[in-house]
Formats: structure tokens, C-alpha cells, sequence
């Protein structure tokens, strides 16, 4: 595997690390982290290969280059969170094109299907299996002025977490 994405609770930096002390594969994590403090707990105990952070909860794009210039200076990737759609898209391409510690996009699945795909003007393209980066300004997207009439925002309960019986983390 690529990596291993959340083995236990996140925020129990010890115990991730020795949980990377005793596994083989790749740790990735952070995708419910807010701050660079928090990855700098991880990355301090070596107890991740991947950080994972979801610029639209993790401050934003200047935040989450902090973010990755920590890990950078720790030897750790960047794997974007990404579950939101097109605008959360952008802006990971953004960020994936000017830090040199960029791992890999995570896309999320219907990003060119309904309701998604009339949030932007033009969908984010992509080519042979790669998502091209977007060069108009801003984060290269526009978003599409009739998208709330086409699409309302949706509303969600709260998110449970729920451990798998390996011990992984799930969102309910």
C-alpha cells in the first residue's frame, strides 16, 4: 500500500509514533488537523511519512504551505485531504504546484457529476488520469453564479467517529 491512513486516533501523537515504529507501511494523517501545531506534534515523534491536511479546514492555502514546509523540513509528503469538490480541488492544486514535498491529489469521487460539477464554470480537467492545474487567476476557477439555485447547500447531521475492529478510524 501507497500508505495507511489513520491507524488510531490522530491526535494520540505517542501512540502514533509507536505505531510507526512498529509497522512497515507509511503512516498518513491529518486530515481533521486545524493547525500547524498540531502536525508538528506528529512530525516532531516521526510518527508519520504523509501529512494530510484539508485546506478548507486547515487555515486555508498560506496555512496549509506552513503545514508543508514543516513536513518538507521533516521529510514528509503532502497528500492533501480533499472530499469537498472543485473549489477544494483548486486550491490543493494550487498548493500541490509550488511545494516540492507534494505526494499525490486526492480526488474525490462524482467531482464532474451533479451537484458538483455546476458549482464552477468550468470543470478542473483532466487528462490520461491527471488533473490539470488550473492557470486563470485566483485559485483558476470561476465559480458559476446560478450554482446555489442549481445546487443548494446542503445540510449534514453530526459526523460520528467510530473505531473498525483493526483498530482504524471511520467517520459515520
Amino acid at each position: 500500500p501507497y500508505f495507511y491512513e489513520d491507524p488510531i486516533l490522530p491526535e494520540n501523537y505517542d501512540a502514533m509514533e509507536q505505531v510507526a515504529k512498529h509497522i512497515s507501511i507509511p503512516i498518513a494523517t491529518g486530515e481533521r488537523f486545524q493547525t500547524m501545531h498540531e502536525f508538528a506534534m506528529l512530525l516532531s515523534r516521526g510518527a508519520v511519512q504523509y501529512v494530510r491536511p484539508d485546506v478548507c479546514l486547515a487555515g486555508g492555502i498560506t496555512h496549509t504551505k506552513k503545514i508543508a514546509a514543516l513536513a518538507e523540513a521533516n521529510y514528509v509528503g503532502v497528500v492533501p485531504h480533499n472530499p469537498l469538490g472543485p473549489v477544494s480541488t483548486a486550491a490543493c492544486l494550487q498548493i500541490a504546484a509550488c511545494i516540492p514535498n507534494f505526494a499525490l491529489q486526492e480526488y474525490p469521487i462524482g467531482e464532474h457529476e451533479f451537484p458538483k460539477n455546476v458549482i464552477v464554470k468550468e470543470p478542473i480537467a483532466v487528462e490520461e488520469g491527471f488533473l490539470i492545474i488550473p492557470d486563470a487567476p485566483g485559485i483558476g476557477i470561476e465559480i458559476a453564479e446560478d450554482a446555489q439555485e442549481k445546487a443548494p447547500p446542503r445540510t449534514y447531521g453530526q459526523i460520528n467517529v467510530r473505531l473498525h475492529k483493526d483498530g482504524s478510524v471511520v467517520d459515520q
